[in-house]
This record gives C-alpha cells, sequence and structure tokens, in this order.
C-alpha cells in the first residue's frame, strides 16, 4: 500500500508521472470526463482540465509501460510549475480497487517530496525528473484507478491526476 502512495504522490507532487499510478500492467483507461490525456508513454491524464492548474506536465514517460509486477518502473517527467509549493501544500489521493475504495488520504506535500529528491520550497520553474520505483510481485490482479488532486496552503488548484490500469492475472505470486 505504501507503494502506491508513494508513487501516486511521485507522479503529482514531483511535476512527475503522477500518480501517480499503482503497479499494474495490462488494458489502459481513463475514467469520467474533463480529462486530457498527458503527452507520452503513461496511461496518465490530467483532470478538472476545465479548471486552471498550477502545473503543467509536458510529458511523462513509464518504462517498462504497462509496468509489470516484480520489475522496477522508471518514471521520466517533464513540466513548468507557475507557482512556489511551500510548506503547507497538500495532495488528496483516492486509490480504488475496481468499486472498492482502497485509499482516501490527504498527504503533506513537502513531508513527502524528499521521495522524489527534491525539498520544500519548490521554486517556480522547468522540472525534468526521473525516479525508478520498485513494483512488487504480490500486486493483486484487478482494475486500479488513482486520483490526486493538490493544492498550495492557501488551497490554489495545483493540479489534478488520473490514470487506471487493469492488473491481469498472469505472473501473480504472494510470494
Amino acid at each position: 500500500m505504501l507503494a502506491l502512495v508513494r508513487i501516486s504522490t511521485l507522479l503529482l507532487l514531483a511535476l512527475t508521472a503522477s500518480a501517480s499510478l499503482i503497479p499494474f500492467q495490462g488494458k489502459l483507461t481513463f475514467p469520467g470526463q474533463d480529462l486530457k490525456p498527458v503527452p507520452g508513454d503513461s496511461p496518465i491524464a490530467n483532470c478538472d482540465v476545465s479548471q486552471k492548474q498550477l502545473l503543467t506536465l509536458k510529458e511523462v514517460d513509464l518504462s517498462p509501460n504497462p509496468p509489470l509486477r516484480g520489475v522496477n518502473l522508471t518514471i521520466t517527467a517533464i513540466g513548468d510549475l507557475d507557482v512556489a509549493v511551500t510548506e503547507g501544500a497538500y495532495v488528496e489521493i483516492d486509490v480504488t480497487y475496481g468499486y472498492i475504495k482502497l485509499i482516501h488520504q490527504t498527504f503533506d506535500i513537502c513531508s513527502e517530496i524528499e521521495n522524489v529528491d527534491l525539498e520544500c520550497p519548490l521554486d517556480k520553474g522547468h522540472y525534468e525528473l526521473t525516479k525508478e520505483v520498485e513494483i512488487p510481485q504480490q500486486v493483486p490482479p484487478g482494475k486500479y484507478t488513482v486520483f490526486a488532486r493538490a493544492f498550495t496552503a492557501d488551497d490554489k488548484f495545483i493540479t489534478c491526476l488520473t490514470g487506471s490500469v487493469e492488473f491481469g492475472p498472469e505472473n501473480f505470486s504472494f510470494f
């Protein structure tokens, strides 16, 4: 579960591949309306695109895409942040497994940003990041969806990222 949160936070906070996503492989879909796929080789989309966002992701690449159980995932992202992110900024993360909500949690961005080798405050500007994360062999089969919405300390909307992936039964192992 911690790996799920770290990947989601990584994608969103570090101006990277926001999801942020969960370790997965298989068919990719985007849930809901008001979405715009993020350019690059990933299943990530901006959500709530009709609202002004302070983060513009120009490209997000995952390797391998789709991610595989037991294989490290490399996330590369390029983006521009329109404002500085300071103490008190936060991200709300929802993770579902099929129709079951696994996580609904709020995280302090500055507390989590070190997971992507950055530190607060994040200055306004251009970012290019690469991060490798471990994908456990034990990820259960099923459809996972992540929604991550980030806000500044004074509740300005930084971004919304989402992605859905179906993890098949092949290569699943508890051990």
